[in-house]
Order: structure tokens, then sequence, then C-alpha cells
């Protein structure tokens, strides 16, 4: 590993404020993929009742945010994070309005490019690769703050559409967030600054990849398939929440409710996971996510009752966002702090795309069968596959150790 070179403002009250101004633009930025989970039902109804059709857009959204992400990244290494901001300010802005302005096309045009590719993707992966420049100690507090953005974008904007749904209806509603959102992560981008590491291009050396368990592209391609395949299964209870609950019964306030404790109990458990990381290796942390996951989705099949449901919830959030964020620091963890930040784009573009498949496998499994046995049954097909792949990775990165220190 090569020393860290102390850099002006590393560490900084500024940092820290920077952290939190960052998650709370990710939570401006993701706040329209949250409008086909919550209005799922509603939007259906103008197409014929096909779920398959708001799952798509939400598809479409999270799948074109992952493949921005790895633009939008690139783009603010060469210039600074502020720029991608002010393309997502405009960007959402627009983007409101497209998606509600028409039919289909309209819809799926507008999250696809303004409101994923052009605007939510340039929140995350510029923000979470200009934060870790930003601190030197408690490097995985900060990574943390800004990957609970999405979780708090998920808790609060489906409370606001929630209320909005009932009296303005969808359409109107999207419009009511792409000003919203769009006008404040447009001010807020002028308080970016790019890391002072970034500032000196000079202090990044070559990656070293004399460490690494397995060839490094062995590595991407297993950490980017491992990131689909939890998404996927990750995806299907969420995105179809509302529409679960109002399948068994119960009213959407209900769904939202489930929603919300997802979310809640994702922001607390990656700050736990992101320390417990910091005393066992991040790759065994991902194992224990992957077997909490295994065990909400099996609940999923067969839970009925609405406290089943909220238990379930409960125990889904925990690896929320913990298991994506522990992408972000395996990566770190076999790379060192000479990794290139292409890496995390292209891992979080799998990850993305696996929550855009989840989102419309369950809205199309549903519209073939009538129920979302099957779908769950799917996402915890996906979920072991995962689990399978982090084992490969552990297996060949305690062979790694076994070889260079034989007892």
């Amino acid at each position: 590993m090569t020393a860290a070179v102390h850099h002006p403002g590393v560490d900084s009250p500024y940092a820290w404020r920077l952290a939190f101004v960052s998650m709370f633009c990710i939570g401006l930025g993701g706040g329209a993929i949250y409008l086909p989970v919550v209005g799922l039902k509603e939007i259906a109804a103008e197409f014929g009742d096909r779920r398959a059709v708001p799952s798509f857009a939400y598809m479409v959204g999270f799948f074109s945010m992952g493949v921005g992400g790895v633009f939008m990244g690139w783009l603010a290494d060469r210039t600074s994070p502020r720029v991608p901001l002010m393309i997502a300010g405009v960007s959402i802005l627009a983007g409101g309005w497209l998606a509600s302005s028409g039919g289909e096309l309209a819809l799926y045009v507008g999250y696809a490019i303004p409101l994923g590719f052009l605007g939510n993707a340039a929140t995350f992966t510029p923000a979470m690769n200009n934060i870790q420049g930003w601190f030197h100690r408690r490097r995985s507090t900060a990574v943390s703050i800004i990957s609970v953005g999405p979780a708090i974008s998920g808790f609060v904007w489906p409370q606001v559409y929630r209320w909005l749904l009932p009296e303005v209806g969808w359409r109107e509603t999207l419009v009511i967030y792409g000003v919203t959102a769009g006008v404040l992560l447009f001010l807020c981008a002028f308080y970016v600054r790019p890391s002072p590491i970034a500032r000196s291009k000079a202090a990044r050396p070559v990656e070293d990849h004399s460490a690494l368990p397995m060839p490094s592209l062995s590595i991407m391609v297993l950490l980017s398939a491992a990131a689909f395949c939890c998404c996927t299964a990750m995806a299907v209870p969420f995105v179809h929440m509302v529409a679960f609950c109002g399948d068994l019964g119960f009213s959407p306030a209900r769904g939202s409710e489930a929603i919300a404790l997802i979310l809640l109990t994702a922001v607390a458990a990656t700050f736990a996971m992101g320390r417990l990381s910091d005393y066992i290796d991040p790759i065994k942390v991902s194992l224990l996510c992957a077997l909490i996951q295994i065990a909400s989705l099996v609940g999923f099949v067969f839970v009925e009752g609405l406290s089943g449901i909220y238990t379930l919830s409960v125990i889904h959030g925990i690896p929320y966002i913990a298991i994506v964020q522990g992408y972000a620091l395996i990566l770190r963890y076999l790379y060192g702090p000479t990794i290139a930040g292409w890496r995390l784009g292209v891992v979080m573009l799998f990850a993305m795309a696996g929550m855009a498949v989840g989102g419309w496998l369950g809205g199309a499994i549903f519209d073939a069968t009538l129920s979302y046995r099957s779908a769950f049954q799917a996402a915890l097909a996906f979920n072991l596959l995962n689990l399978m792949l982090l084992g490969a990775l552990l297996f060949w990165q305690r062979r790694r150790r076994a070889f260079l220190n034989p007892l």
C-alpha cells in the first residue's frame, strides 16, 4: 500500500459538510425513480392496467442511471463534480415535464435520458468518488453518509407522492418533483468542489495489482455479476411492495409504510455495516448481507399478514444499501488507495441494471401469472447466485493468503 499523502482540506469541516450536501443531492436526484413504485397502479390504469408499463419505466430509469454513472464519473474527473450536478438540475427539471407529457414513449424516454442518464446518474458516482478524496480518517463513515442518500430519497419522496397522488395525479406529481429537485440540485452544485487529491493529479500512482487474489479482469466480472444478481433480487419486493400489499387487501398507505421501514432500516444498517467492515473485511460483510436478504425473500414467498410484511421489510432493509456500499468498500480493500475511479462506475452500472431488471421482472411475472409468488421465487434464485459469487471471491482471497503465508 502507498502511504497517504496529506493534503490541505482533507478531513476538514468542509469535507463533512460536503458529505451531507452530497447525500442531499443524491436524495434529490433519485426521487423520480420512486414514483412508479408508489403510483404503480395509478400509472398502470392509464395504460390498460398493465403493471409492466410503470415497471419498465422504473427499469429504464435505473439502467440509464447505471450507464450514465460511468459517463458522469468520467466527466467529473475531467472537469469538476460541480458540472454533472448542474447538468442534473437542468435535466431533471425538463425530465419531469417530458415523462409526464404523453404516452408510453414519453414516459420511457423521460425516465431514460433526462431523469436517468443525465439526471440521477450525475449525483451518486461523482459524489462517491469525490468524497473519498476528502478523507483519510473515517472514510468509511463518509462513504456511509453518501450511501444512505438513496435511502433518504426513498423514504421522503414516497411520502410526498402518497400525499400528492390523490390530489393532482401522477403526471402533475412528476412535474412538481422535476421543478423542486431540479432547482435545488442546480443551486447545490455551486457548493461542491473537487477533492484536494483530485486537484493534485500527480499524487495518484498507477494501480498495483500484485496483491489481488485473482486477475483484475476476473474480479471486475465477478463483482459486476454479483452486483447485478443481488440488486435484481432486491428490487422485486421493493418496487412492487405497494401493489403486493394491495393484492393482499391492504391499503396503499400500508405498502408505503413497508417501504419506509425498508429504507429507515437501511439507513441505520449502512452505518453499522460500514463500521463492521473496519473490523472484518468487507467481503465477509457482503456475504452476511446476502444471507440476510435470502431470509427476507424466503419470507416474502409465504407471507400473507401485515405484521409479517412489516417484519420482513425490516429484514430486507438491512442489506438494501449496505450490500451496494459493500462493493465500493470491497474494491478499495482489494485495489488499495491507487484504485482507478472508473471501476466503481462499472460495478454500479451492473448494480443499477440489476435494480432495473428486478423492477421490470416483478411486473412481467405478475402479468403472466397474476401472482407475485413466482416473482419472489425468481428473486431468491438471483440472490443465491449472488451468494455463490461472493463466496468464490472469499475462497480465492483465502487461497491467495494461504499461498503467501504457508504454515
